[in-house]
Parts: C-alpha cells; structure tokens; sequence
C-alpha cells in the first residue's frame, strides 16, 4: 500500500528573492562546472548551493559542499528566504515546456511517500544505477536533513480520478508562476483543503509506484531510515526520517515526455563497416539510407526512419557521411530463447537489451568488463554527432525511447531496465519545494 501524506514545505519567499526562476535549479547534481558557475552568478540564493554545491581544494571534512549545503538551508531560513508552508499541503506542480513545434504540459502532485523497501510491489525501482552516487547523496541527506530534490514516480490508474481532479484543480489560479532558466513555465497550486488531501490520499493506496527519476536518492533515503531507526529506541516509524518527497505523475499523461538515450561506441581496433554490416544480418533487416544533406538534418532523417507504433525494434547506426543503416530486427523470440532464457520477455524486448546483446556483444565484443570504456550514452543527437565527425567515437546507435508500458510490464517482474535506457521529461527543478525531515 502506498501511503502518501500532505507536509509543511520550505519554499522560497518571492518578497526576499524576487524571481523565483532564478532561484530554483536544473535536477542534476553532476551539473558541469560551467553550468554551476553560471547558476551561482544568477543569485546568491540558488539552490545549486544546497543540492551540488562547488568543491575547493582547501575542502576538509569541517567545510565542503555538504557542510555548506547545510550552513546556506539554516542562513536562508533564518533570513525568510525559504519560508515553510504554515499547514500540510499536497502540493499539484505543473511544467509546460516546448519541444521542437510540440507544447508539453505535465502535473504531478507532491507530496510525502512512506519509504518502503524496493521491490515489495508497492514502490519499484525502473533502472540499474551506478552505485558511485550513493556516498555523495547520502553525505548531503545526513549534512542537511533534508529532501532537496524531488523523487520522479509514474503511476497509472485505470478510473481517471486523479487526472481528472488535476484537471479541475487547474482551473483555479496557482499560488506560485514562473519561468526557470532552463524555459520552463512552472506552476504551483498549494492543496490545504483536507477533503481533496484525503481523496488524494486514498486513490494512492492500492496504486503501484514507479521511480523513473531519483533510485539513488531513494535508496538514500533507506539507507538514512535505517540509521536513524537503529540510533532511535522509541522509534514508532512515523517519524519524519520515515519519508520523501515525490512526484506522482500519471503514466499516461499527455505531458509526459519520454527521452530515447543512445549509445557511442570507440572500437580500439577501428570500426569495419563492411564487417559490421555482413554480420548483424543475422538477426536484423539492413536498410542503408542515404541523405541528402540539402533536404535536413541526417539525424532528424535517423529519428523518423526508426520512429514505430509498432511492437518492433529499430535502431539506425551512423558512422558518418551522408548514409545510415537502419536495423530493424527480424526474430523477436531469440533473446528471450538462446541468450536470456530466465528473464522476461517485456525486459528480452528491450531495444537496449537487443543492442547490448546483439550488436555491442555479439558483433563487437563489448561486454560487462569493458562496457564502460567503450560505451558512451546520451540524450543528445547532435553532441554524439559532433563526436563522430572529429573521431572521438567510431559509431552512434539512434534509439526509440522506452514506452511506458515497458516500463510497468518489466518492473512488475522484478526486473530492472539496464543503466541509462530511461530519460523522462520534465524534471522537477530543484528548490521548487524543499522538505525537511522535522516535525
């Protein structure tokens, strides 16, 4: 059962700091240094500071990025830059942004999930993780006490009761309205009225959670539970340790927007087409389109020759010129028969499982070991072409994005999609609403 509940958020006083906008971050706390520095000269209040903060050489373990994230939360608070709602709120958070001629807009309720270990069948984690992330977001978590950044979780419900209540909801003027720097339009509606808060409350329960955005801050989170409840012998498991802070969006909103992320590949030994081609015959139709650098973009070319409705999988690899392959495979069943016999056939289905085995193992010897060193992911096209034209990898492999649907029917059986098949937009900006765990 998922228990989801209404709490006092801090969120920042518009009277102190002027444009919300400029205050609220990108979700990504690997942000580069460039990207940092600008978000520190946009203002002196943020919340890049409090979530992926600039390291120094001098750092020690008195004063570092954690202690600092912690010293900044307590100065704003004290100065009525973050203000904390006076009563428990869900909280409905929309996102429109522009995506080519598309307009997407996407709501989500946030609100406080009681932490439950994965794979219970109640919270599930979608995606393999790199497990170098989890020192650092504990290190912040533990420093701060707080939940900077929020938890991404689909869910999908059959009667439409939530979609419609957002719906409604929308109608109403929102509390909060402002453009990030990032271009898009953010809204905010505060929910205090109890009956709405318990309606939400109730349609959650018997609805299973899908975290598509934030494992390692949710595996965190467990972590810190943990410790807190082994340092705590009047733990009742309702302390505020018990918690996070999620975003709930319906899997099947119109908003939402799923990033396909592709694969680069560096061969040591150089990349033989010839080679390539002859071999992935064996499991793929091969189709070489050449285009006319005229009439668009090759990579614009790549994504509509691949795009399907289609349960099929294709994948178009460019190496450069005026020419791709795209590679559309032809025997759907030997996966799940020769290679991965004891998983399912939702995860042997996979587009990313079909051009990790197939194409990266099978015809270019890229395993587990290696996989690192020669494989590069991305959601940018043109970044990976660029690296094509100036040698920096020999290869680029065009992805379809991961359907919804995949996601629920793999994740149901205990499954996980491999490390990178899953990109979902918009992202909650950080510093949008802050939740710390206090009573």
């Amino acid at each position: 059962m998922a228990n989801v509940k209404p709490f006092r958020g801090y969120r920042y006083n518009k009277d102190m700091v002027g444009d919300i906008g400029k205050q609220v971050s990108p979700p990504y706390y690997n942000i580069n240094p460039k990207e940092k520095a600008e978000l520190y000269e946009i203002s002196d209040y943020n919340s890049v500071r409090l979530f992926s903060g600039k390291e120094y050489d001098d750092d020690d373990s008195i004063n570092n990025k954690f202690t600092r994230a912690a010293h900044y939360l307590k100065e704003w608070i004290s100065a009525d830059v973050l203000r904390r709602d006076e009563t428990p709120a869900i909280y409905m958070y929309e996102e429109t942004m522009q995506i080519g001629d598309m307009t997407y807009s996407n709501r989500s309720f946030v609100t406080l999930l009681e932490l439950e270990d994965l794979g219970n069948g109640v919270v599930m984690s979608c995606e393999e993780i790199r497990e170098v992330s989890l020192q650092d977001r504990y290190e912040f978590l533990t420093a701060t006490n707080a939940d900077m950044s929020i938890i991404t979780c689909l869910y999908s419900e059959r009667e439409k009761d939530l979609l419609n209540l957002m719906n409604a909801l929308a109608q109403e003027e929102p509390d909060v309205e402002f453009d990030s720097n990032d271009g898009i339009h953010q809204r905010i509606w505060v929910i205090t009225y109890e009956p709405t808060i318990n309606l939400i409350m109730e349609k959650f329960k018997p609805l299973p959670l899908y975290i598509t955005d934030g494992q390692t801050r949710y595996e965190t989170c467990i972590q810190y539970r943990n410790y807190k409840k082994a340092n705590n012998p009047d733990h009742t498991g309702k302390e505020p340790y018990n918690y996070t802070m999620v975003s709930l969006i319906n899997s099947r909103s119109d908003g939402l927007v799923v990033v396909p992320v592709h694969r680069g590949v560096k061969c040591p030994r150089g990349f033989k087409l010839d080679f390539f081609v002859s071999m992935a015959q064996d499991h793929f139709k091969i189709e070489k389109i050449i285009v006319d650098q005229g009439e668009g973009n090759i990579i614009e070319t790549m994504r509509k020759q691949i795009a399907t409705t289609k349960h099929e999988t294709r994948i178009a690899m460019y190496c450069g010129g005026d020419f791709f392959y795209r590679m559309t495979l032809t025997d759907k069943d030997f996966i799940k028969k020769e290679l991965l016999p004891e998983m399912s056939k939702a995860y042997c289905a996979l587009d990313v499982v079909v051009l990790n085995k197939l194409i990266l193992g099978d015809i270019l010897n890229i395993n587990e070991d290696n996989y690192s060193e020669r494989v590069t992911s991305s959601r940018n096209y043109m970044e990976m072409k660029r690296k094509i034209d100036n040698g920096e990898l020999d290869a680029m492999f065009i992805m379809n994005p991961v359907k919804t649907d995949q996601i629920e029917s793999v994740t149901s059986n205990g499954e996980k999609l491999p490390n990178a098949t899953l990109s979902i937009f918009p992202k909650p900006s950080v510093g949008v609403v802050i939740n710390i765990k206090e009573d």
